[in-house]
């Protein structure tokens, strides 16, 4: 090789070299995706010569999905037949190696297909691999006058691809985390207003004209409760259980000024002593075996805001000690700890026992409760709140009906009066699950009658009769008589339909037939039924 073929060769790869570096340099400015594919493909028709170029983009775990950019090298491009650019593409995928087409017509490897009267004669195709992922594919075509890439514009035209393949995928990387940051702020700020919005729910949800009633025994309680609510002080809420000790608790804090703050509730009927005050007051690595890291108790997680502290009678002695620090001086100590914290909790307890009576026994620390019931709420039982029933019953069918999703669930007059004259021993929340049990067993089309109630509460209700009472006579003419008008009733109840009847007074279908044919009562329906 002569010395000028020589410099001939090198003054070619300067300017290789410097084709490379324009073109790298013009992509590293670039910052869309879109403009970058544009540039790479405007560069590589200006130096091969290529009458159109073609990008496409594999999106992640779509391999038959692309994004594509059309560049023409004047006109506007024509798009590759969908033929042609698939089997070009499928083969540069499954060789994963650069691909030169001379003539498309001619190709045993591309028998079939077709160059379209010339316009895609010849074809070059690169894979665009980063780091042994494949994301894309570059394609230049020429036509049939301009004839065949060379083997010079193909290596060049591969190293381009290659050196801007790794930009254009830190690019797309780029574009892809500002989208999941752009999804994130969404998402935060609908998570910020879900938390306004749950907030002011909490506000309306346990305003105190929200509690259910309209009893004075209720009206009487709620004026003091409100009153209470703007005070820090200790409060004892007494009543017996189901009366909705919690509910009021939740209530007093949430029309507080610490509503914003947490409202912690812990059940004190714990009978192991370390365990309940580990849970109160939190503890330190290695205090006892298992406690492997420190964990605050509640009393730290309620800080700022209020504790509710259930069934406070059954306390063990050296937690009550504890409880009465907290209340005088905001002081806590971890177990296994050395350390006094400091919190600011307001302590609302509760309890269904005599706590005076507690004192008496020695179970229950004098002090303790007179810090406690600096106020005190006594809640009264249902039954001295025998309006609110209709109202508490309306109450849970609203929210049965989204539970159960029976929109046409109802009560009938007869099953809300036999409601209203049971004691309800377990109180409101007896009545809700009574409501909810009959709701499921209910065989009338959604509407709970007297028959889906539970047998105690019907019994009640029929020894409530005015028919039922003030009887005189000898006690076997009062029992039949008694037992006449139970059945008449029963039938009514049920349309006359025998078998139902049998089985709500809990006598066999032919034990029925015999005491109304005794009595000479008739179903007045077909007795068949």
């Amino acid at each position: 090789m002569s010395e000028e073929q020589s410099l001939q060769r090198l003054q070619a790869a300067l300017e290789e070299l410097k084709s490379i570096n324009r073109v790298v340099d013009r992509v590293c400015r670039a910052r869309e995706t879109n403009h970058i594919m544009s540039i790479i493909i405007d560069e590589l028709i200006a130096l091969t010569g290529a009458g159109q170029g073609v990008i496409n983009l594999l999106k992640p775990q779509e391999n038959d999905t692309m994004t594509t950019v059309i560049r023409g090298s004047q006109t506007t491009p024509e798009e590759i037949p969908y033929k042609v650019g698939s089997m070009i593409a499928g083969w540069v995928l499954k060789n994963n190696r650069i691909l030169k087409v001379d003539d498309l017509d001619n190709d045993d490897r591309f028998r079939g297909l077709s160059s379209e009267n010339g316009r895609f004669k010849s074809i070059f195709c690169c894979p665009m691999v980063v780091r042994g992922e494949t994301i894309g594919l570059t394609s230049l075509v020429r036509d049939a006058n301009h004839g065949p890439f060379s083997d010079d514009q193909c290596r060049l035209a591969g190293i381009i691809v290659s050196q801007s393949a790794h930009i254009l995928r830190n690019v797309l990387l780029m574009s892809e985390l500002a989208r999941k940051n752009e999804l994130l702020e969404l998402s935060q700020r609908k998570l910020h207003e879900e938390n306004v919005r749950l907030k002011a729910e909490l506000d309306i949800t346990f305003a105190f004209e929200n509690i259910i009633g309209k009893s004075q025994a209720l009206k009487r309680v709620l004026t003091l409760a409100s009153k209470v609510a703007a005070n820090n002080s200790p409060l004892l809420i007494t009543g017996a259980t189901g009366t909705g000790k919690e509910v009021m608790a939740r209530a007093i804090h949430y029309n507080s000024d610490r509503r914003r703050k947490p409202f912690v509730v812990k059940n004190c009927g714990i009978k192991t002593e370390s365990l309940l005050e580990a849970e109160l007051f939190g503890y330190v690595k290695g205090a006892f075996t298992g406690a492997d890291k420190d964990k605050p108790g509640l009393f730290r997680e309620a800080d700022g805001g209020s504790i509710f502290l259930d069934e406070i009678g059954e306390a063990p002695s050296s937690t009550q000690v504890a409880i009465l620090r907290v209340i005088e001086t905001g002081e806590i100590r971890p177990v296994g700890s050395a350390k006094t914290e400091y919190v600011d909790v307001r302590v609302i307890s509760a309890t269904n026992r005599d706590l005076k009576e507690e004192i008496k026994k020695g179970t229950f620390r004098e002090d303790l409760f007179y810090r406690l019931n600096t106020f005190t709420i006594e809640l009264p039982p249902l039954s001295q709140r025998r309006d609110d029933i209709p109202l508490l019953v309306h109450h849970f069918l609203a929210k049965l009906r989204i539970k159960l999703g029976d929109e046409n669930l109802s009560i009938t007059a007869r099953a809300l009066e036999a409601l209203g004259r049971y004691s309800w021993p377990g109180n409101i929340r007896q009545l809700e699950n009574e409501v909810e049990r009959a709701a499921v067993v209910s065989h009338n089309d959604g509407q709970i009658d007297i028959n889906d109630l539970s047998p105690e509460i019907i019994g009640a209700a029929a020894v409530e009769q005015p028919a039922f009472r003030n009887k005189t006579g000898k006690l076997r003419d009062i029992v039949e008589e008694i037992e006449r008008e139970l059945i008449n009733a029963t039938l009514k109840e049920n349309n006359g339909n025998i078998l139902r009847s049998s089985t709500v007074l809990g006598l066999t279908r032919k034990g029925l037939k015999e005491k109304m044919a005794r009595y000479e009562i008739s179903a007045g329906k077909d007795e068949s039924e």
